[in-house]
């Protein structure tokens, strides 16, 4: 067998593709990979484009439709979905290998489509915050992107306590998640490294006064269907459907839950007891599907506590009439502190994050 064709997705992914040493088998193969009937089109000595049954609902393959406009100089078929490219066929009907040039010249389009969809499909993003009635701002937030692999990761830490240490903890520790999640693309294996990392760092250092975190974190990738989330505390990730309103998408890890859980009513203060923290505790993880994500809201225990306790309701309707990301942020957290400062309370920190996927297209 020999390895010199190519199969290549519209969004600009390639993998070789194996061709085998008999024509039968080699067309059973394509046939079988692209979901056949499959048809191929012959450009010349240099190349055979095998696609599948096209149709309108279908994506163009660009990466495929551009090798072959600059090998033939003009356009070609109109090729959808995913395709394998290989060489023209000898005589005997068995396919050669692709030509080293047009290998090359697949994998330099396939390069600029991916490079193209990372930018056509980065996500609107933006992050309120309020520092409340406290002293200091022990929230933080933060966004990365892993540029190899084009993933996105968002995190949010609520500090437990209002001292400066703990500003300095999560701050330190907010970006450091994110990178770790965004390389991994699985945000509760980067909680539990940075959590390793994190105690390895301040073992010996501060004994029972430890700093603690409570932690939020998501990541999406363009070309994964699937939104990964991960949490360790009370951080919160909703997620705001196209039609279906507001879902949350995690389950607190609080003395408050546990009391729910077990059929009782938990008292005034009980949410503040958290049962898990970044640096200790259980991990919860969760997934949705992007397309019907409108919006992933991530938030501190300073903004949907306030709503939902006093204005069910508020949050999603917040969320709703936002006109874009940054107004929907800035929203739940100033309609947080609203309600804090009508009704005469002390107000906590609050942070939102909010995220708007590219809408998907039918």
């Amino acid at each position: 067998m020999n390895t010199a064709a190519v199969y290549v997705q519209p969004n600009g992914h390639i993998e070789g593709f194996y061709l085998a040493d008999d024509p039968q088998r080699q067309t059973e193969d394509i046939n079988a990979e692209l979901d056949g009937p499959v048809t191929a089109w012959r450009l010349g000595r240099h190349l055979t484009v095998h696609a599948g049954v096209t149709g309108h609902r279908r994506p163009r393959n660009g990466v495929a439709l551009s090798t072959w406009h600059d090998l033939a100089g003009g356009p070609g078929p109109d090729l959808r979905g995913p395709v394998i490219v290989t060489g023209a066929p000898r005589g005997d009907g068995l396919l050669q290998p692709l030509p080293a040039a047009s290998a090359e010249l697949v994998e330099h389009w396939a390069r600029l489509k991916r490079a193209a969809s990372v930018v056509a499909s980065a996500p609107e993003v933006s992050a309120a915050q309020a520092i409340g009635t406290r002293d200091v701002q022990c929230d933080a937030y933060a966004v990365r992107q892993d540029r190899a692999s084009g993933r996105w990761a968002y995190v949010i830490l609520d500090g437990i306590g209002d001292e400066d240490e703990m500003r300095a903890h999560v701050c330190r520790w907010a970006p450091a998640l994110a990178r770790e999640a965004a390389l991994l693309g699985d945000p509760a294996e980067a909680i539990r490294r940075v959590r390793k990392r994190i105690i390895a760092r301040l073992q010996g250092r501060w004994g029972h006064m430890d700093p603690g975190a409570v932690a939020v974190v998501a990541v999406y990738h363009p070309d994964d269907p699937t939104l990964h989330l991960a949490w360790s505390g009370d951080a919160r990730a909703y997620r705001l459907g196209y039609v279906a309103g507001l879902d949350p998408l995690t389950k607190d890890h609080n003395f408050a839950q546990e009391l729910l859980d077990a059929g009782r009513t938990p008292k005034v203060w009980d949410h503040n007891s958290v049962t898990a923290n970044l640096e200790d505790g259980a991990v919860g993880v969760a997934q949705c599907d992007v397309d019907i994500c409108a919006q992933l809201i991530l938030c501190s225990d300073g903004v949907y506590h306030p709503l939902e306790t006093h204005e069910p309701g508020l949050l999603e309707m917040a969320a709703e009439l936002a006109l874009d990301a940054k107004d929907s942020a800035a929203s739940l957290v100033a309609e947080a502190l609203a309600i804090g400062r009508r009704r005469e309370e002390a107000c906590d920190n609050a942070t939102a994050l909010v995220v708007r996927f590219p809408r998907p297209v039918l």
